[in-house]
């Protein structure tokens, strides 16, 4: 097929097992065993090896010596530093952006964040406005040019698509109607500090939704 690329046996491998984890056909602290997988991908043994190591390295699974490879069991712990990790590369997009965004960079983040900002938030939106709010996130780290905080932040991306399927987010979460915008509208004032701060008090809001909602669950 034009455009599809070629995939190694290790792609492959890769591909198949990663899809089943975050569609939740291969669950949380489920054992990946090698022969298994090979029976499952259609591939041998060493490609999916191969690419057991590049799902550790996603953090979508977890290897324990002596006992294999499992699918990650997220844990709160887990979740708080993948957010410090986050907090981390979106101040820094931030930042950069502050003094850089172009006028088409800011018309992409406008549309979105304005969709995030009025469409209600229910059962009945929650996977659409779930999407828009990974491509938000994404867009504006993208928008940097750096490819090393866009491949990390894409790395705990997946992460939280594998907490997000277990249950480990805030339902119902209801932020302040101008809150992605607001967000925008700091960047826009070209001043990276407050572009920072702005997008600090973001991410760590969140995580407090977060937290409360997996307090409440463990009562």
């Amino acid at each position: 097929m034009a455009g599809a690329g070629f995939q190694t046996a290790s792609d492959v491998a890769y591909r198949i097992i990663s899809q089943k984890i975050l569609n939740g056909e291969f669950p949380p602290g489920m054992k990946l065993s090698r022969r298994k997988m090979a029976d499952a991908t259609g591939v041998s043994v060493i490609p999916v090896i191969e690419a057991l190591k590049r799902l550790e390295d996603d953090r979508l699974v977890e290897s324990k010596p002596q006992w294999g490879s499992f699918v990650t069991v997220p844990t709160l712990d887990k979740i708080r530093q993948s957010y410090q990790l986050r907090e981390a590369i979106e101040c820094q997009s931030a930042r950069y952006l502050s003094e850089h965004m172009t006028a088409e960079q800011e018309a992409v983040l406008w549309a979105l964040a304005t969709e995030l900002d009025t469409v209600p938030y229910n059962e009945n939106t929650v996977l659409n406005t779930s999407d828009t709010h990974l491509n938000f996130h994404t867009r504006l780290t993208e928008f940097t040019g750096n490819s090393l905080l866009v491949d990390t932040l894409r790395k705990i991306n997946l992460f939280w698509i594998l907490c997000k399927g277990t249950g480990s987010r805030a339902p119902g979460c209801q932020y302040p109607r101008y809150w992605h915008r607001l967000l925008v509208d700091k960047i826009k004032e070209g001043d990276p500090q407050t572009a920072e701060d702005a997008m600090r008090i973001h991410v760590n809001d969140s995580l407090l939704a977060i937290e409360a909602t997996w307090n409440e669950g463990t009562k």
